[in-house]
C-alpha cells in the first residue's frame, strides 16, 4: 500500500506536532505493514528526507488549479498512490479529490486542531505586532492594506469558515479527528449532522522509548516547557508570571525553568524575563527535547488551545509530571487529574502555583505520578496508533465509506 502524506512544510522531527505525528504514523505503517510512504510539501526546510519516506516531492502551488490538479494526478499515477493523507489543509481536499477522479486512490483528511480553533487566533493584535518580513516599500504597503481591511476580512473569514469545514468533510473519503469530543464540535462548526466519515485516532507518542523507573531517582529540580514561542496560542508570558510567583517561595529556591523551542515571540520573552526580573529561566532555542525531558521533573503547559498536546505525552513517557490548564477537550484523553498529571481550571493561577509547589516539596508524590504517566501513555504507542490507521486504510481500500 502506497501512501502520500501532504504537509504544508517539509516534514522533519524537530518542527511541530503535525510533522512529528506524520513521522510516527509513517514509520509505524512502514515498519509493521510494509507500506511505502511518500511526502508532499510546499515549504522547503533544508533538512534531509526522513527515513520513514520512500521519496519526497516539493509542490509549487500556482493560481492555475488545472495545473495543480494535473501535477497531483501525475504524482499519484507514477507512484501508484493508494491514499493521499491531507494533514490539515481544508481547501485542498476537493482539489485532491478532483486529481484522483477515476482512480482507486482515496482521500483522507486529518484535522490536527480543535475544531473551530481558528476563530480564536485571527486577531488584529497578531497582524499589527507580527507583520512578518518586510523587505521593501511594497511589503509595507501590503501590510498596511491588510491592517485597513482586517475587520472586513475577519468577518468574511468567519462567515466562510463553516463552509470550508463542511466541504472538507464532503469531499474526503474519511476524516480523522483526535478526540471523540471533537466530532460534535466539528459538526456544530460545519453546520451538518452526518458522522459516518469520522474516525478517531489520537496522536502517537513521538518517541519509541520510555524512561526506566530507576531513572526517576536521577531527576533534577527542573521545570520544563517544550513549545513553539507563539504567545497567542502558547501564552508563555502566563507561564513566566506563574514561575515568578513560584520563585517567591523558599521551596522553589533551587529550581530552574528551562524553555526549549523557537518562534516569533523570542524577543517578547527575553524582554519579559529581563523587565520583570524573573529568576532562573533559560531560553534554550530549538533542541532535541529528549535530553531535557530526561532530566526535568515537572512540565508546564499554559496553552490557550491545543488539538492534542503532543508535548504532554512526550513528558509522560519520560517521567515528567505535566501540569496544564483545562482549555481543550482532548486534554482529558491524555491526563487523568492527580493520577498521571495535574489539570488546572482555566484562569486559576493560584491553583497552578500551589500544585507546582506541592510537587516540588513532595518527591514521593511526584515520583508516583511520573511513574503512572510512563505506564498510561503507552496506550498511545506508535505501533498501536499505526494499527488504528492500518485498520481504516485497509477497510477504505476495499469498501465505500458508507459500508465501513
Amino acid at each position: 500500500m502506497n501512501i502520500l502524506f501532504y504537509t504544508y512544510g517539509k516534514v522533519h522531527s524537530t518542527k511541530g506536532g503535525t510533522e512529528r505525528t506524520t513521522i510516527s504514523v509513517a514509520s509505524g505503517l512502514t515498519r509493521n505493514y510494509g507500506c511505502k510512504c511518500f511526502s508532499l510539501y510546499e515549504i522547503q526546510a533544508g533538512t534531509k528526507m526522513e527515513d520513514c519516506f520512500t521519496a519526497e516531492f516539493q509542490w509549487t502551488v500556482t493560481s492555475n488549479w488545472a495545473d495543480n490538479i494535473s501535477f497531483i494526478r501525475k504524482l499519484v499515477i507514477e507512484n501508484h498512490i493508494d491514499f493521499i493523507v491531507n494533514q490539515g489543509t481544508f481547501i485542498y481536499v476537493k482539489h485532491f479529490k478532483a486529481a484522483v477522479k477515476g482512480l482507486s486512490c482515496r482521500i483522507i483528511f486529518a484535522h490536527h486542531f480543535e475544531p473551530g480553533w481558528e476563530t480564536r487566533f485571527m486577531s488584529f493584535h497578531q497582524l499589527l505586532f507580527h507583520p512578518g518580513r518586510m523587505k521593501s516599500i511594497i511589503d509595507f504597503a501590503r501590510w498596511t492594506k491588510r491592517l485597513i481591511f482586517f475587520p472586513y476580512q475577519r468577518i468574511k473569514y468567519l462567515r466562510d469558515l463553516p463552509k470550508v469545514y463542511y466541504e472538507a468533510y464532503q469531499y474526503a473519503d474519511r476524516v480523522i479527528l483526535l478526540s471523540q469530543e471533537f466530532i460534535r464540535q466539528y459538526q456544530s462548526f460545519g453546520r451538518f449532522n452526518d458522522s459516518r466519515k469520522f474516525s478517531i485516532i489520537p496522536n502517537a507518542l513521538s518517541f519509541n522509548e520510555y524512561l526506566p523507573e530507576e531513572d526517576l531517582d536521577k531527576k533534577r529540580q527542573i521545570v520544563l516547557i517544550v513549545s513553539r514561542l507563539d504567545e497567542k496560542q502558547k501564552r508563555l508570558t502566563l507561564a513566566l508570571a506563574i514561575w515568578k510567583r513560584i520563585k517567591q517561595h523558599s521551596a522553589a529556591k533551587e529550581w530552574q525553568l528551562n524553555i526549549v523551542g523557537h518562534g516569533q515571540d523570542l524577543k517578547l520573552y527575553k524582554h519579559t524575563i529581563q523587565k520583570e526580573g524573573i529568576p532562573n529561566v533559560q531560553l534554550l532555542g530549538r533542541q532535541n527535547p529528549v535530553p531535557y525531558y530526561k532530566e526535568a521533573s515537572i512540565f508546564f503547559m499554559t496553552s490557550k488551545s491545543e488539538a492534542w498536546g503532543l508535548t504532554l505525552t512526550e513528558a509522560q513517557q519520560f517521567g515528567v509530571v505535566p501540569i496544564a490548564f483545562n482549555t481543550y477537550a482532548s486534554l482529558l484523553d491524555i491526563i487523568t487529574n492527580g493520577e498521571d498529571g495535574i489539570i488546572i481550571t482555566e484562569g486559576d493561577i493560584d491553583a497552578y502555583v500551589n500544585n507546582t509547589l506541592k510537587l516540588m516539596q513532595d518527591s514521593s508524590m511526584r515520583k508516583k505520578i511520573a511513574l503512572q504517566g510512563i505506564l498510561n501513555c503507552r496506550r498511545f504507542a506508535q505501533d498501536l496508533v499505526a494499527e488504528k490507521w492500518w485498520n481504516i486504510l485497509n477497510k477504505l481500500h476495499t469498501t465505500l465509506y458508507s459500508e465501513i
